[in-house]
């Protein structure tokens, strides 16, 4: 199913936007409907509907998810804990802006039941001058089904958007949607993001979303093909083992971009990329990874 939303004006969300256009390509693979067509590669502008914030009067719901905690720490990952950056809660004030700017009338995950829940909220405890995202919000919708990051510079402006679907089919088990920040699935124990190859920063993980104060590279330019990537992610299970790493060049990152995916169960293409207009057989395309939170 290709739905394709109207971009938002320019001077909301550029950096976002921005990145989107290269880290999102993979965007919602709507999995709760059995008939939906492969995608096709496309800018997934569902996102770009964040820079339209909703009237007062926005019900905020009791926080329902509590972290990482429950998950088993990382052995073999000598220090990775106490690399974490430090996170504090929102007050009062921040809270009720950003989940206003958070959810609003054009978004794709918009629950007409009613407003919905604040999952998590917190911010960064002196992070860098030039982090991306200084605060998150990741708001609830339909029970738990849907989920949005949304995160907003030291100005207070929205500069991130990461949507997930309970069960959805994404290319890895951490996909990486914006400076900092992404999804993973419940096999990854600890992540790190550099840029480049420059020095890493350990992520936070907090129920499927992932953070980290980072700076914004604007990942449009193309680069020379072997050329390193803008960012260098990599993803370890509960005992240290690296299980995701994102490609070392860009020649391959492309090459996945132009690729395709199934369903984890490896039985129908749901990803098909680099403008192509048939459907390869499930056997030429990887296996794609559900969202499991």
């Amino acid at each position: 199913m290709n739905t394709q939303l109207t971009p938002p004006p320019e001077h909301e969300l550029r950096p976002a936007t921005r990145e989107r256009q290269r880290d999102e390509l993979i965007g919602i693979v709507d999995h709760e409907s059995a008939q939906a067509a492969p995608r096709r590669r496309f800018i997934p502008l569902a996102a770009a509907a964040a820079v339209v914030a909703v009237a007062a009067g926005l019900t905020i719901g009791v926080p329902a998810l509590r972290g990482h905690d429950a998950q088993p720490s990382v052995s073999g990952a000598a220090g990775a804990d106490a690399a974490k950056p430090a996170i504090e809660p929102l007050t009062a004030t921040e809270k009720r802006k950003y989940v206003k700017e958070c959810d609003h009338p054009m978004s794709t995950f918009s629950d007409p039941a009613g407003s919905p829940a604040v999952a998590d909220e917190f911010k960064w405890v002196k992070p860098p001058a030039d982090t991306h995202a200084v605060a998150w919000v990741v708001l609830s919708y339909y029970g738990g089904r849907r989920n949005i990051a949304c995160g907003f510079d030291a100005k207070g402006h929205q500069t991130g958007w990461t949507p997930a679907r309970r069960g959805e089919t994404q290319s890895a088990v951490v996909q990486k949607t914006g400076a900092g920040n992404g999804t993973y699935a419940r096999d990854v124990a600890r992540i790190t993001i550099a840029i480049g190859t420059g020095p890493a920063t350990e992520a936070i993980l907090r129920n499927g979303f992932f953070f980290a104060p980072m700076k914004f590279i604007d990942t449009l330019t193309r680069p020379a093909p072997d050329s390193a990537p803008k960012y260098t992610v990599r993803g370890y299970d509960a005992n240290g083992k690296l299980i995701y790493s994102s490609p070392k060049t860009y020649r391959e990152e492309q090459a996945l971009l132009d690729g395709c995916f199934t369903n984890p169960e490896g039985t129908k293409v749901v990803f098909v990329g680099g403008g192509r207009k048939d459907t390869p057989p499930v056997s030429q395309c990887r296996r794609g990874v559900a969202w499991n939170w």
